[in-house]
């Protein structure tokens, strides 16, 4: 019974983050999440005692492949770089997709404080993986020599958190699978030397 409980509120979560990102969150209604997951509107209630709960769980649903992923590399700090990498991307590929920074902007909007806890959630961690991944590539010797790390952290940071704040980047249209690439690629191929046992990366979805 636990197991069909658990499942079903899975579902709820993802319909309601494919709804937000391909109509938006105002225009997203309990009743079309309900449809679209395929559950009665008691149901989606049952878990959820409003929108804003809803709205909550779905976007903190987003970051838990990120907040793993730092678990991940806390307990395996001889993780190899390239397989983890290809393992977060593999999957942010079952999630829904969408421009991720209109998005964004649109829960900053209607729902600040739940933007706010998305964005200390994606801080916490992203400086995990981050710290965890350059911890690992000194320990390889896959950093490149005369690296300022701290102009690094810059970038990363800029790439995966203040992006939401810079309004230029609004009409690029990344999704974040896009997003996820620019960054994966700035960190395998700009400041890391390539490994031998290289890990195929995933194609865009």
């Amino acid at each position: 019974m636990n197991e069909i409980l658990i499942d079903s509120k899975e579902k709820i979560v993802l319909a309601a983050l494919e709804l937000f990102y391909s109509q938006g969150i105002k225009k997203t209604s309990m009743a079309e999440v309900a449809a679209h997951a395929g559950v009665t509107r008691m149901t989606v209630y049952r878990y959820f005692a409003g929108k804003r709960d809803l709205v909550r769980e779905a976007v903190l649903r987003g970051e838990l492949v990120f907040q793993q992923g730092a678990m991940y590399l806390e307990r395996n700090p001889d993780a190899d770089i390239d397989a983890f990498i290809a393992r977060i991307e593999e999957e942010m590929s079952t999630l829904p997709t969408g421009d991720i920074l209109t998005h964004v902007n649109e829960l900053k909007q209607l729902y600040p404080q739940i933007y706010r806890e998305f964005q200390e959630v994606r801080i916490a961690s992203m400086n995990g993986i981050f710290d965890h991944l350059i911890s690992i590539a000194q320990h390889q010797e896959r950093l490149r020599p005369n690296l300022n790390l701290k102009v690094v952290r810059a970038i990363f940071w800029e790439a995966v958190v203040n992006i939401f704040e810079n309004a230029d980047f609004n009409s690029f249209g990344l999704t974040n699978v896009e997003l996820y690439h620019v960054v994966a690629d700035t960190l395998l191929h700009g400041i890391m030397k390539s490994s031998t046992s290289s890990v195929p990366r995933l194609s865009n979805q």
